[in-house]
């Protein structure tokens, strides 16, 4: 490529200039320079004593860098008596549940532009409200005086952050109600989730997940599309980001170009989608293209993916490996496809950077490097700061960054126009959704509290009218509705003491619409549960019992986005004590449905997840039942409540219910 013009290199010329303001010592400087000349792109996990102590301030442009990239502080580890309070960073595991004074000087002298929230940073509502109030007003004591991005993941259903709000199926079970319903649990659902988040001070939601669901081996989208038809998945998908953000929140829609197709969960590798550009236009990037046309979407979220119908190129990873160019870092799919061909003019940002889908084959610095000269506005979770020393490391990071990009800029890979327009863009978002509340943080602690998972205002009663309607019949022997008036035994097979008092609860309340209270008190209920109970002749006793046999599973993919991450890769997930605990529940479950079977017991499964896994258990039942989620939440009586075992038991007793349909076809 060319050279950039002489305004470019001008502009370079006094963002460095600005350098001898930065109060470092000289020493610093040399172990700087020195590390740039050997190699650009060198990690900074491990930084020098001098770099450690140094105080540093940023350029103009570095801070410009720093508005740019999205930080999680899901753990934070201060140290203790001047010393480190865990051997390494990766150690802490400290929740950041009220922002240290660290990370405020953190957002407030670095111009960060957003921050990233998880689990373990929202626990009480009152709680959240103040940690994104401090974030706030930390960053509008920063040079650039804004308000930042604060992201979270709260798509509904296997994916959502905050356990205190309003719970939903998930987005496959929106797809499940769209014959009878259309679009009106899409835009229900997500105005919902967006006013309450907005209530929180979070003001991006990481949703919708608008990937087309075309391999049922996907671990890491699954139940998390809407479904298989392109043209669905775009309906709804529009309706989401149009009800989300008339609530003043800020929607994501992702994994671009697609996920849909992929075997591999991009946490733990890199997946590769081999379509043709037809099938590309036809079912991946139709969604995308639906909703740039008919909404105004103010994100989209990349995914580490390899798409070589889309950029074949080939970087060298940093073991040396030759491999095709990520999504994340490709300019042909960022820049020429979907910022120039589709004209998406909103922010795109990437997926999490910390992703194996990244971090196997790029440093920490190429991977900023490469994703804003593929056309990225904004870097997510390019760094950890979880301990003193990482804060001082991100220091460096960011000097590091900057002198990478500026050379990349001189030697025209890059232009400096476009990095310009990238800060313009987050400013303009940042502008229209980050406003902070002008109320008091006491009001808005009781405005939050009044909104969020709280039947005055109708959240539950939206939950639970989307699990009634997405609940899907997959197999009736002709069973449902249940003649109640030969029923006397009905025995429950549960994995723990949490879904017998759930399904219990929805058991007599569905009953209790049909039937007298002395007709009821006639039923007996006896159970079986998996995590406490031996399985023995008494149990086999009591099941033989029974006149129906009503059992639950759940049949979810793992997967880590499930979780929250990487920092969630300990060896205990999928270990074989793990998969040992599992396989237990379902070898019991299996033996006792035989035996229900054996004896001519009409059998009933709830099954609660993925569709995909269901025909392993169906052979040995009469009937099955899917909702899509396994949520059971406390309501205001201490009861066990689960919106998927309520409409599959009114489904159970009540005849012309289950009315959602599957949106994907399953293997025979």
């Amino acid at each position: 490529m060319a050279k950039p013009s002489n305004n470019f290199s001008d502009k370079i010329a006094v963002y460095l200039a600005a350098s001898s303001l930065i109060i470092v010592s000289m020493a610093l400087s040399a172990c700087q320079s020195q590390a740039i000349e050997k190699n650009m792109t060198t990690k900074h996990n491990k930084p020098s004593k001098t770099s450690l102590s140094a105080k540093v301030a940023f350029t103009e442009f570095e801070q410009q860098i720093t508005q740019r990239m999205s930080l999680d502080i899901r753990y934070y580890c201060a140290d203790i008596n001047g010393k480190a309070s865990v051997p390494t960073s990766k150690h802490c595991r400290q929740a950041v549940t009220e922002l240290p004074q660290a990370l405020a000087q953190l957002i407030s002298s670095t111009s960060v532009g957003g921050i990233v929230l998880f689990a373990e940073n929202v626990q009480e509502i009152a709680q959240v409200v103040k940690l994104t109030s401090d974030i706030q007003q930390a960053a509008v004591k920063s040079v650039q005086g804004k308000q930042l991005i604060i992201s979270m993941d709260q798509e509904g259903g296997r994916v959502a952050r905050f356990a205190k709000m309003t719970g939903f199926a998930g987005n496959m079970a929106i797809g499940a109600s769209y014959p009878q319903h259309g679009t009106h649990f899409a835009t229900q659902v997500n105005a919902v989730i967006a006013k309450e988040l907005k209530a929180l001070g979070i003001n991006n939601n990481y949703a919708p997940v608008v990937d087309v669901n075309t391999n049922v081996d996907n671990p890491v989208i699954n139940t998390r599309s809407f479904g298989e038809s392109p043209q669905q998945v775009a309906e709804l998908g529009v309706s989401a980001v149009n009800a989300m953000q008339a609530q003043g929140v800020m929607a994501t829609l992702k994994h671009f170009p697609g996920h849909g197709d992929t075997h591999v969960d991009s946490h733990l590798g890199l997946p590769r989608v081999d379509h043709d550009r037809a099938i590309i236009d036809k079912v991946d990037l139709a969604p995308f293209a639906w909703a740039i046309k008919h909404a105004k979407p103010a994100m989209i979220m990349t995914a580490h993916i390899q798409y070589p119908a889309l950029d074949d190129s080939i970087f060298f990873s940093q073991s040396g490996a030759q491999l095709i160019r990520p999504a994340t870092m490709s300019r042909k799919i960022l820049t020429n496809l979907l910022r120039e061909e589709m004209a998406f003019d909103g922010i795109i940002a990437t997926d999490a950077l910390d992703m194996a889908g990244v971090t196997h084959f790029f440093t920490d610095v190429e991977a900023v490097v490469e994703t804003f000269i593929a056309g990225a506005d904004l870097a997510v979770m390019p760094f950890k700061v979880r301990t003193p020393k990482d804060i001082a490391a991100f220091n460096v990071f960011i000097k590091d960054v900057a002198k990478a990009l500026t050379q990349r800029i001189e030697q025209g890979d890059y232009k400096l126009a476009e990095f310009e327009q990238s800060v313009a863009r987050l400013n303009k978002y940042k502008k229209q959704y980050a406003a902070m509340s002008n109320d008091s943080l006491t009001q808005q602690v009781i405005t939050a509290k009044a909104i969020i998972a709280n039947a005055n205002a109708h959240h539950i009663t939206t939950e639970q009218a989307l699990a009634d309607a997405a609940v899907t019949l997959l197999k009736d022997d002709q069973l449902l509705p249940l003649d109640m008036s030969k029923v006397k035994n009905l025995h429950f097979i549960v994995a723990n003491q949490q879904e017998l008092a759930a399904l219990t609860y929805a058991a007599t309340t569905a009953l209790a619409k049909k039937h007298t209270e002395k007709q009821l008190t006639a039923i007996k209920i006896s159970h079986f549960i998996a995590d406490t109970d031996r399985y023995d002749a008494q149990a086999e006793r009591v099941l033989a019992k029974a006149d129906v046999v009503i059992a639950t599973v759940d049949i979810k993919t793992a997967s880590l986005v499930d979780l929250g991450g990487m920092d969630d890769l300990t060896p205990s997930y999928g270990s074989a004590a793990a998969q040992r605990q599992k396989l237990t529940y379902s070898t019991l479950l299996k033996q006792q449905l035989a035996l229900a079977a054996k004896a001519s017991t009409p059998t009933i499964l709830i099954a609660k997840g993925s569709p995909f896994l269901i025909n392993e258990y169906s052979e040995f039942v009469d009937t099955v039942l899917l909702n899509f989620d396994d949520r059971i939440y406390q309501d205001n009586n201490q009861q066990a409540i689960s919106p998927g075992f309520n409409a599959s038991m009114a489904v159970i007793v009540n005849e012309g219910l289950g009315q959602g349909e599957l949106p994907v076809t399953l293997k025979n």
